[in-house]
């Protein structure tokens, strides 16, 4: 998928002016702009258009045409243009601003999920106890059965075994337990 980017802006560099039209190809998650004027760096390659976003830059989100070898050292030719004007220094400040408050935004979500994930945890031990506590009252309700019934079948029994006319059905009298 790639979405279409212009600018009517020009830049001017060493090899001459270039045109800001340029195509946007998604890839990784990462996005880099290939000019379709053949923007190319001193390796003979198209110099992607990248954001410069580095800790430290004067122009955070400025764009650029660098050598697209930039990551190995031994292969890249040090190519770099700026695509986009220096910023105002009003403009500078609102950026680093936003970037301070994205900071701390971030900073305070790491540190609820910090407190989720220890919440998360802090409930399975619970559910964990509590299903320990529901068999531990399950085993006492029945051993309390056992011991309220159980009795009174001892009786029941005994009776039974006394007089077992009474539960056979050849005795008239009826007696009450």
């Amino acid at each position: 998928m790639s979405d279409s980017k212009s600018s009517s802006s020009s830049v001017r560099n060493p090899f001459g002016t270039i045109n800001n039209s340029f195509i946007t190809h998604k890839h990784f998650n990462s996005e880099l702009e290939y000019c379709y004027n053949g923007i190319k760096c001193k390796c003979d390659l198209l110099a992607p258009c990248q954001e410069a976003w580095r800790e430290g830059t004067m122009d955070p989100g400025r764009r650029f045409f660098g050598c697209s070898q930039y990551k190995d050292a031994s292969k890249k030719c040090n190519f770099f243009v700026w695509v986009d004007p220096p910023y105002t220094e009003r403009a500078r400040e609102v950026v680093q601003h936003l970037k301070t408050k994205l900071r701390v935004k971030e900073d305070q979500l790491e540190k609820a999920m910090a407190e989720l994930r220890f919440v998360e945890k802090k409930m399975v031990v619970l559910n964990e106890e509590c299903m320990s506590l529901r068999k531990k009252n399950d085993e006492l309700t029945a051993s309390i059965h056992i011991k309220t019934y159980g009795s009174k079948m001892k009786k029941l029994v005994l009776l039974m075994i006394i007089t077992p006319g009474l539960f056979l059905g050849s005795s008239s009298s009826v007696i009450n337990v």
